[in-house]
């Protein structure tokens, strides 16, 4: 059995779930501080493996100007296996896809971003994207 691994960040909390996936829970405003938060966590993390993160978005509020500014200039997206979001509305859609942009544009995206209502779905489109990655491998 492995040992759970969690962090918390203002209003903010996180856990990694052995193989690679890192839920993450946003409650409220986020603010520079938990940006920088959670930046230096996704760094850790990714830095020794690339993971899928799960944001649940479904109480988040809002994201600070200076917050997204910082994670557009810092987010390096080889962290990363995927992306899936859980209960975005329209506006944290936009948000997130015009930082994709942002990537894809100077290309370094390098992962998927899904948006879904429910963690179960979170946890299907994970299930097929990693059989679809070891077929690419194979």
């Amino acid at each position: 059995m492995s040992i759970r691994r969690e962090w918390k960040f203002g209003t903010h909390s996180a856990h990694f779930e052995q193989p690679d996936i890192l839920w993450v829970s946003i409650q409220g405003e986020t603010t520079l501080q938990d940006a920088i938060a959670l930046l230096e966590l996704y760094k850790e993390l990714g830095s020794q493996n690339p993971f899928y993160v799960v944001t649940d978005l479904t109480e988040a509020t809002s994201f600070e100007a200076e917050a997204r500014e910082h994670t557009t200039k810092s987010i390096n997206p080889s962290w990363f296996l995927g992306s899936v979001y859980i209960g975005a509305g329209f506006v944290q859609k936009a948000l997130a896809k015009s930082l994709a942009f942002v990537h894809a544009m100077t290309g370094r995206l390098t992962f998927d971003m899904h948006f879904v209502s429910k963690e179960q779905e979170a946890r299907e489109l994970i299930a097929r994207e990693r059989v679809q990655r070891s077929t690419r491998v194979a």
